[in-house]
């Protein structure tokens, strides 16, 4: 169908059906962030086709027209405007030679969501100002904090009701059935598309959503869910709590930030005191020349330890052995090592091992584990096994003694060609002076004679 008002006509019939369930929050952001940017007559139209009276039902666009006191043409200026910001989904179809409308009205975003849209936080900021814009960021964002004599205690779904991760991974047969006949647009569980990952984003969607918690807005988290999954070794139940404990309940906001920071001192809370597991510090990966084609005991068992174990519960491990414990900066380290994606988790902990345990440092510094995977990335180390080979040759190297300068060949300064050449006399010299150069050049050695003779006289 061609693109244009033209094509409709006051009989054309119409329906209307609703996507989203509308709220309060919903109307007050249409009037303050939507209307500015779309105009009254399409904040109109669009409040207009959500009370329409028996909107299910086909009505000519006649009845609308009338109800908003607006031509066709206005109407379909209105009804691009829902379009192009996401309001209004517009179909149609053609059936006896009759076309015939459907408009699905979506609700808009969350205030938190519409600011984080770069085409539409522009075009406001074109219409209403920077100082207005400001204005409604802080208006409709606005969070209630509690006075400071006030202390929240509100639990979550999962501090108060006890969840397995088992059962929810076996659910009864008329709840998977059930689900089967849902429409596939439905937000909840699914968080994330779930790939072949050891963590199940589907587990953690349905754990969620008896959490009442809004799976829309990690959508955009997935990779610092996994970064965290691999960084710490969390599983589904345990990563909900977390989320839950990130996550204002009243707007439905998750704090990407403050639940790094909840991962963080849970894990310094859980392992202070308490004993090391793993046994790393029982390996060393130095060894003789002779015995650098093969792996030995200790060393297998540092790779298995290495596969199996999350990087920070393994450099915890290593730390606890010492006496010693993670700091924070080491948490940020590791955790950026994880982001990267440039190794497997069990190459990390070889990396750590080789810092704390082979170099005896007492930290992991940050420059020395970039100059470590930097030369690592190069070398293609994508295996615990070929982590170890490394770190021997790099020991093996190390172990060699350097070259004394006693030992060094000493260097033999030469004379050029051009200083090996005698000095020529005066013969030869004077031979290559015309007859009447000689007879100035005797006479001015004659004078040098008499002046030095007198000077010895007196």
């Amino acid at each position: 169908m061609e693109d244009s008002w033209h094509q409709l006509q006051p009989k054309t019939g119409f329906l209307v059906r609703l996507a989203d369930r509308l709220t309060d929050q919903s109307w007050q952001t249409l009037t303050q962030l939507y209307q500015p940017i779309i105009g009254p007559s399409a904040a109109g139209l669009y409040s207009a086709l959500f009370w329409l009276p028996e909107r299910a039902s086909y009505k000519r666009h006649a009845t609308i027209l009338g109800l908003l006191g607006m031509d066709l043409a206005h109407f379909y200026q209105a009804r691009l405007r829902l379009e192009a910001t996401g309001l209004l989904v517009t179909t149609y179809k053609t059936r006896d030679e009759l076309t015939s409308f459907t408009y699905e009205l979506h609700a808009p975003l969350l205030p938190a969501d519409f600011f984080k849209d770069d085409l539409l936080s522009v075009q406001l900021l074109g219409v209403v100002g920077e100082e207005l814009y400001r204005t409604l960021v802080t208006q409709t964002t606005f969070k209630p904090l509690p006075a400071n004599d006030e202390r929240d205690i509100t639990k979550n779904f999962l501090d108060v009701f006890h969840v397995d991760g088992q059962e929810l991974s076996r659910l009864p047969a008329a709840i998977t059935a059930t689900r089967e006949s849902l429409p596939t647009s439905s937000a909840a569980p699914a968080i994330l598309p779930t790939q072949d990952e050891d963590f199940d984003f589907k587990l953690l969607g349905e754990i969620l959503e008896h959490s009442f918690i809004d799976t829309q807005a990690l959508r955009g988290q997935r990779q610092l869910l996994l970064t965290e999954h691999a960084t710490y070794g969390l599983d589904e139940v345990t990563m909900a709590r977390y989320v839950g404990e990130a996550t204002d309940l009243a707007t439905n906001q998750f704090n990407a930030e403050q639940f790094k920071r909840i991962i963080a001192q849970h894990f310094g809370q859980q392992h202070r005191g308490a004993p090391a597991t793993t046994g790393t510090s029982t390996a060393s990966t130095g060894q003789p020349a002779s015995q650098a084609s093969r792996v030995n005991s200790a060393e297998q068992a540092l790779l298995q330890v290495a596969s199996k174990t999350a990087p920070a519960v393994f450099l915890q491990a290593i730390k606890q052995k010492s006496g010693g414990y993670v700091t924070d900066g080491e948490q940020r380290i590791v955790r950026d090592l994880v982001s990267r994606q440039l190794f497997p988790e069990s190459v990390l902990n070889l990396m750590i091992y080789h810092v704390l345990v082979d170099e005896d440092r007492p930290t992991l510094n940050k420059n020395l584990l970039d100059t470590i995977a930097n030369d690592w990335s190069r070398s293609k180390i994508t295996t615990p096994q070929l982590a170890i080979q490394k770190i021997r040759e790099r020991q093996q190297a190390a172990r060699k003694p350097r070259q004394s300068r006693s030992r060094q060949s000493t260097v033999k300064e030469t004379l050029p060609d051009w200083a090996k050449k005698p000095v020529a006399n005066e013969e030869t010299a004077t031979a290559k002076l015309t007859p009447e150069q000689q007879t100035q050049l005797q006479a001015r050695i004659a004078k040098l004679k008499d002046r030095n003779a007198q000077g010895k006289e007196e």
